[in-house]
């Protein structure tokens, strides 16, 4: 059936071809051919259409309406098209192709899915207590470099930790760490110093504030030590004074007092404390470091004033503690 089918179909398909070559006029000739070719392309629709997997035969007229529309628009090759490229590879087996997945075996008992909210994450509580607790100096390393996703203040802290580690590298690799935090702030430092040399600078304030927050920064993170913390103190000291006499800040008169509490002379950060106050400083940043010059003036009393007051302003998470065992 399919013999003569084929042998009907290429019948067709070469007498369209020779009715374009007879002496019949054009558009007979033409008006020939396609009836011809539309026959010949039916014909081997229906060769075909029996060739197709068992999926597409289940929608024939949307199937046997592909496949004519395919063969007709190509004439002569289509229907050696069809062949080759839809109804081989759909018949051929196909090759055996790679498995993305890798088969493991089943854990063993306990198992339990894995809790995200255990997990090591970058805190710093939970960094300092592998570096202190890990046997393994693999994750100890791990944690050390996680601290770079914290805060400089709390990177530092875990950093000093890692000294301390007998493992040599992870001792050299913090001190590494270390060393070159110390170097950012410095070389910030010595900028921010040669821009200011140039007495004509129309942002002197400006940069004057900066330089005096770098050198705070590098005392107060603790990259500095003894004599060299005292320097960097003083320098930002020296400076800030000298911004409250030209503008009063409430945020320089703010960082005066800290230094002057850094510096140990309590009843100079209790005026510079005052005097943020009195230039417009949020009290609630304020009342804290007041309660703490109190602390340290002995004055009880009011510390727990002082502290008493910070309530009416939405204090933060460290203070509510400090409030709760004072007052």
């Amino acid at each position: 059936m399919s013999g003569w089918l084929i042998s009907l179909g290429l019948t067709l398909e070469a007498g369209g071809l020779a009715a374009l070559f007879t002496d019949l006029p054009s558009l007979l000739a033409l008006s020939a051919y396609l009836t011809a070719h539309a026959l010949a392309t039916l014909v081997f629709t229906v060769v075909c259409l029996p060739l197709l997997p068992a999926s597409y035969r289940r929608k024939l007229i949307l199937s046997g309406l592909f496949l004519f529309t395919l063969q007709f628009a190509m004439p002569v090759i289509g229907s050696i098209g069809v062949f080759a490229g839809i109804l081989l590879p759909l018949r051929l087996p196909r090759t055996e192709r790679h498995n993305p997945w890798q088969e493991t075996d089943i854990p063993e008992l306990p198992y339990r899915p894995v809790d995200m909210g255990d997990q090591l994450g970058f805190s710093d509580g939970g960094l300092r207590e592998v570096l202190r607790e890990a046997s393994s100096s693999e994750k100890r390393l791990k944690a050390l470099l996680a601290s770079r996703q914290l805060t400089d203040q709390e990177a530092v802290d875990i950093l000093k930790e890692a000294l301390k580690d007998p493992s040599d590298d992870i001792r050299l690799l913090a001190y590494s760490m270390l060393e070159q935090k110390e170097k950012q702030l410095a070389t910030r430092a010595q900028e921010l110093k040669k821009l200011l040399d140039d007495p004509e600078h129309p942002d002197r304030h400006r940069l004057t504030r900066r330089l005096a927050h770098t050198w705070w920064e590098i005392a107060y993170l603790g990259l500095a030590q003894g004599g060299l913390k005292q320097y960097y103190l003083e320098n930002a000291h020296r400076v800030l004074v000298k911004l409250t006499e030209a503008k009063s800040f409430h945020n320089d008169w703010r960082l005066l007092g800290r230094i002057e509490l850094a510096l140990g002379h309590t009843e100079a950060a209790s005026n510079a404390f005052e005097a943020a106050l009195t230039n417009g400083a949020p009290p609630e940043l304020i009342y804290p470091y007041l309660a703490e010059v109190a602390f340290l003036a002995r004055d009880f009393q009011k510390v727990r004033f002082h502290l008493a007051n910070c309530s009416r302003f939405g204090p933060s998470a460290p203070v509510k503690e400090l409030m709760e065992g004072w007052l």
